[in-house]
């Protein structure tokens, strides 16, 4: 079954958008003229909206103001990944761009605030030999909630948690494949040549019925579940991480740190696959036969994410060792927004104490 994006875009029902969020407005701009270098009123208000909503987040922890932002801002980057006869109308827009800026600048203050303690000094990053290290140990790093969510996953799980699970995972699973496409985008030969290799893996290898996003899908066959057009995260923080991807690599000044940041799945995702696995198999499945998806990502992810750090990120230490700090500062965001996505996972999954979102 092929995935063709709607035309509308990612919006919810008008009914279901509280009158005055940022969604609201954001959703009135989208649905208004299309004036190339001209802010109305209109576009002000979202844009104080925006800011009033980044700050009471910021400042008072207020989660349904971080869902709102971080949901719209979702919308936004669809418009900019979905499907062209769609809301790309206002792709050069000055409000639509001025959106991206304060909804990009503020993540990335903010998150980089957050991790700041888990950098090393700009010197030790300009070492192939460090960063590799740094990488490795940071992704193998599993906090008391990590272990929980994976042992849930594993030996607790009903068939219900783990449909709940899968269908929570998809939407990124079938944009992962266009986050590898913009990172391809021209550095070093050599390290085009690895994505390349990494982006003919998620093509199936030339065989069609393998690409990943088939095998994303059967999988939610076998399950008899679909993914609505507007995912069902009612937390902001899975919206943040699936964010996270587009703020980095579709704006150039942040091409070391999207390439850092895509490492990190590859080597993190082994061991919750796995786990996944172990979960469905507990209920019967056979995994190779009913959920290829996952159970071909533990061996592939195995021997991608060592690919991905000697391939991409180490030849661009040795090239220009003032990288190396940026493609760290992207792994620790991802580790960042990976650690929140298992804090909406122990939730969804009632396990462990319940964690209040973190801004």
């Amino acid at each position: 079954m092929e995935r063709i994006p709607p035309r509308e875009g990612v919006r919810r029902p008008a009914a279901d958008v509280p009158e005055g969020s940022v969604e609201s407005l954001l959703n009135a701009a989208l649905d208004g003229p299309v004036e190339p270098l001209e802010l109305d009123a209109g576009h002000r208000r979202l844009l104080a909206a925006l800011g009033e909503a980044q700050e009471r987040g910021r400042t008072h922890g207020d989660a349904a103001a971080l869902l709102d932002v971080h949901r719209s801002a979702y919308t936004v980057y669809e418009g900019l990944l979905g499907h062209p006869l769609g809301i790309t109308v206002h792709e050069r827009t000055a409000w639509f761009n001025a959106f991206r800026h304060l909804y990009e600048d503020e993540v990335l203050r903010a998150d980089t605030a957050e991790i700041r303690d888990r950098l090393p000094s700009p010197q030790d990053a300009g070492s192939p030999d460090f960063v590799r290290d740094w990488f490795v140990t940071e992704a193998k790093e599993r906090n008391e909630l990590d272990r929980l969510v994976e042992t849930c996953l594993e030996e607790r799980a009903t068939i219900d948690q783990l449909a709940l699970f899968i269908r929570a995972d998809g939407y990124l699973n079938y944009r992962f494949f266009d986050a590898l496409v913009l990172a391809q985008t021209h550095f070093m030969e050599t390290v085009k040549h690895e994505i390349s290799r990494h982006l003919w893996d998620e093509c199936g290898a030339g065989e069609r019925h393998r690409a990943h996003t088939l095998q994303f899908t059967r999988s939610l066959q076998t399950l008899g579940l679909t993914l609505p057009t507007v995912p069902p995260w009612e937390d902001w923080r899975p919206y943040a991480g699936h964010n996270l991807y587009f703020v980095l690599a579709c704006n150039r000044r942040n091409h070391f740190k999207a390439l850092g940041s895509l490492a990190m799945p590859e080597l993190f995702d082994v061991d919750r696959d796995a786990s996944v696995i172990r979960g469905l198999e507990r209920h019967g499945y056979g995994a190779a036969e009913d959920f290829e998806f996952f159970h071909n990502h533990v061996e592939g992810d195995a021997e991608h994410g060592p690919e991905w750090l000697d391939g991409v990120v180490l030849p661009i230490v040795e090239a220009e060792p003032e990288a190396g700090i940026e493609l760290i500062t992207g792994g620790a965001l991802r580790m960042l927004a990976m650690r929140r996505y298992n804090e909406y996972l122990a939730t969804l999954l009632g396990v462990g104490p319940a964690a209040e979102p973190n801004p």
